[in-house]
């Protein structure tokens, strides 16, 4: 009795919704292909959603140099009035049209957003169907700031990856964060548990992603006027969750074990990789990067050693000897530094004074030493200065005086301010004990000199 009716009702639900798509009218498709920074200004369109513009970019060959580039498309729209299709060619988003304005049709998230990111090397097509008046442009960027500090931030992350994984502070930082960040999933874990079992449980597995995904949704679109109406609530949230993951982590503490921190460092690598991979859409150019720094990484210490070595010996660099002003400048600076040292190491309690006094034929000649007098007398001085004009005698007068400027030697001062020398000509000093860094025997045995 009921079969002939409910096949009658078949027959008429399928008779009305064939009359349905048979007086839907045809819709009016427009095709326009933008070039980069180009705006073009829509009116209003009474036949609404009937009418379909489509805005195409063409995309372009891609290269090294167009590694960071990016094209962007803007809709600027006064209300929410409109519905969004994307495809890779003008049929492809009309026969999405299509489908959505079909009786079967259902979308639970609607695409409608204001700025969308095209691939700058592909072809791709976007129709809009709305009844208000709007604006679209396509907004081009050759290298893209924010793009390449993505990039930069990958490489970093996944050339630190090691010293990360056994850092404290990093420990921590991460822990707060996923604390954060996975509460909610705590949260949804516990609910889970009030459901039965069988029958209802199936139904929250089915649907939980999609709903899981729909509030993550909103939740990104909404965030700055959820940051602006419920800041309070927010700030709590982060201050409560921060806390409770930092005490959980302070309470299992830092991964010893090295498997553990192998664990996190290849973590690490794959997140750095990850966010340098989605930094371009250039995909090939980006993955030879990649794989680059992952060569460079761990490619073999050993092997960097041995063509060094390899390339010195094959190409010695050039020794470049002193000139004679370079040399006793040399052995100027030297002779100051070891006499600095040398007082430094008689005034220490590593030195014993009265040990090296007891042999010494002029014990107060090393006491001033020690306290700042100079190490040579005005009559050595006047020694070495009469030898070595006798010497010079025969040589031009102008490398006289260039010999005896560069041979000069720093007379240090007295504790009143004056030169210890009567004499306050220029003189050349004496030659130098050492010019090598004293050692507490030969600082013993120079003071023993003294």
């Amino acid at each position: 009795m009921f079969q002939p009716r409910l096949r009658c009702g078949f027959i008429s639900l399928f008779t009305l919704m064939a009359i349905c798509a048979a007086a839907t009218p045809h819709p009016m498709t427009d095709v326009v292909f933008l070039a980069p920074r180009t705006s073009i200004d829509i009116t209003a369109n009474w036949n609404g959603p009937n009418t379909l513009r489509t805005y195409c970019y063409p995309g372009k060959p891609p290269s090294l140099l167009s590694l960071f580039e990016t094209v962007e498309f803007l809709l600027d729209i006064g209300n929410d009035d409109y519905t969004e299709y994307r495809g890779r060619t003008p049929k492809e988003v009309l026969d999405h049209y299509n489908e959505q304005r079909s009786l079967f049709s259902f979308t639970l998230f609607s695409q409608k957003r204001q700025r969308i990111h095209l691939s700058p090397f592909k072809p791709e097509c976007i129709g809009v169907s709305s009844r208000q008046p709007y604006n679209v442009r396509l907004r081009h960027a050759q290298f893209d700031v924010l793009r390449f500090l993505q990039f930069g931030l990958g490489v970093l992350v996944f050339c630190s990856s090691r010293t990360l994984a056994k850092n404290s502070i990093f420990y921590y930082l991460a822990g707060i964060v996923l604390g954060i960040c996975g509460s909610l999933l705590l949260i949804i874990s516990l609910t889970s548990k009030l459901f039965p079992r069988r029958p209802m449980m199936y139904g929250v597995l089915i649907g939980g992603w999609t709903i899981g995904v729909y509030i993550l949704k909103q939740l990104a679109d909404n965030m700055c006027l959820i940051l602006l109406t419920y800041r309070d609530y927010v700030v709590w949230y982060l201050i409560i969750t921060s806390l409770i993951s930092f005490l959980v982590c302070y309470r299992i503490g830092p991964p010893k074990n090295s498997r553990s921190q192998n664990i996190i460092m290849w973590l690490l690598q794959a997140v750095g990789g990850g966010l340098a991979y989605f930094s371009s859409w250039n995909s090939s150019g980006v993955i030879f990067l990649i794989v680059s720094a992952f060569a460079a990484y761990y490619f073999p210490q050993s092997l960097v050693v041995y063509g060094k070595s390899l390339y010195r010996r094959r190409f010695p660099p050039k020794r470049r000897l002193l000139t004679q002003e370079e040399y006793y400048q040399q052995t100027v600076n030297e002779t100051q530094k070891s006499l600095a040292e040398l007082r430094e190491f008689v005034n220490s309690p590593n030195c014993n004074q009265w040990n090296i006094m007891s042999n010494l034929r002029n014990p107060i000649r090393f006491a001033s030493f020690a306290n700042g007098e100079p190490h040579l007398f005005d009559e050595e001085i006047e020694d070495y200065s009469r030898t070595i004009e006798e010497s010079m005698e025969a040589a031009v007068q102008n490398e006289a005086e260039d010999y005896l400027q560069c041979s000069m030697h720093y007379r240090p001062l007295s504790n009143n301010g004056f030169n210890v020398s009567q004499d306050h000509r220029r003189r050349p000093p004496m030659p130098p004990p050492f010019t090598g860094l004293p050692t507490r025997h030969a600082t013993c045995e120079h003071s023993a000199g003294l």
